[in-house]
């Protein structure tokens, strides 16, 4: 506990005062001096039997680099307190409040990059109501919240498995002909019985992709680790709404295959949290992500795509679509 700048300045004003009204013999003087000296121990009193008053800190749930979410601090206590929050720069760094006990202060915290990233300590400053005495220290009210990286938006419905598959020949067989209806591909015309019919007959395939697995493998160079994340989740994504059943090897470990809402959580994690560095299994991946100073690019068999050419856009299509 000491006294405020504005304390101090109180204090001298009391004891100048009463030190001129004793030496030039001016009561009046010391009638100024007295409230002031009262002020001043009624402030060292009501901080003296203030403690640091205790901290809860809101839970903040996951979200995707370049989302926020509302914290909110619920402080117990009395008096004037100012409130700093030092949290990890990639939420926005440390932030600053000033309120009124008790009081519940709410802030902002922006998700600027992907990990797992500290939340708290709180150091506390309390002041009595006139702001002369200060009391001040740390709670530790502390959490963490994992940052998934961001999830692009490929080229089309069908973009994953036009452009992402590997040998996409091997994994249809035919199943029949049919009619050309509006839509369908130009490709898959089958032309000798179209000229036979004088109509037009699309070739239909049977597709087994629901049943095949993807092993998507990561690298990546040192500075590099969130541009390559990004590229994961968005290629893993993509062949997860295609059907497809996604294995992940990262630097820092593998997600076996799965489907479903779970398992693209599970992919997302992995992601927020590898690190730069080979996952070792490029040798035997269906799609090879890869990022070095030259970029990212998407490896797939004997083809290598540029990732920015795989992405019509930097919107989130999962914005709301993963729980936390």
């Amino acid at each position: 506990m000491r006294p405020t700048l504005r304390g101090v300045g109180v204090l001298a004003v009391a004891v100048g005062a009463t030190a001129v009204g004793a030496q030039f013999g001016q009561p009046g003087l010391a009638a100024i001096a007295a409230p002031l000296c009262i002020a001043l121990g009624g402030a060292t009193v009501q901080v003296s039997l203030t403690d640091v008053p205790a901290v809860e800190r809101s839970s903040l749930r996951r979200g995707f680099q370049g989302e926020s979410r509302t914290l909110e601090l619920t402080v117990s206590g009395s008096g004037i307190a100012r409130l700093t929050d030092r949290r990890a720069e990639a939420l926005g760094g440390t932030a600053t409040a000033r309120c009124s006990l008790p009081a519940t202060v709410a802030f902002e915290v922006p998700y600027e990059r992907r990990g797992e990233h500290e939340l708290g300590p709180v150091a506390v400053t309390v002041t009595d109501s006139l702001g002369l005495v200060v009391t001040s220290g740390t709670v530790e009210a502390t959490d963490e919240v994992l940052v998934f990286p961001p999830v692009y938006r490929l080229g089309g419905p069908d973009a994953f498995v036009r452009t992402l598959t590997p040998d996409p020949d091997e994994r249809e067989s035919f199943d029949r002909l049919r009619e050309y209806t509006p839509g369908d591909s130009l490709r898959n015309i089958h032309w000798k019985s179209s000229a036979k019919r004088d109509d037009l007959l699309v070739t239909e395939f049977d597709d087994d992709s629901e049943a095949r697995e993807l092993l998507v493998a990561t690298r990546a160079k040192d500075g590099h680790g969130d541009a390559m994340a990004a590229a994961a989740a968005t290629v893993a994504i993509g062949a997860l709404q295609s059907g497809f059943s996604v294995e992940l090897a990262t630097p820092d470990g593998a997600v076996p295959a799965g489907l479903g809402e779970r398992h693209q959580v599970r992919l997302l994690e992995a992601l927020a949290r590898t690190g730069e560095g080979r996952s070792g299994r490029e040798d035997g991946a269906d799609i090879l992500v890869s990022a070095t100073d030259g970029g990212v690019v998407v490896h797939v068999e004997d083809r290598t795509e540029a990732f920015e050419d795989l992405t019509v856009s930097r919107e989130n299509p999962l914005v709301s679509g993963v729980s936390a």
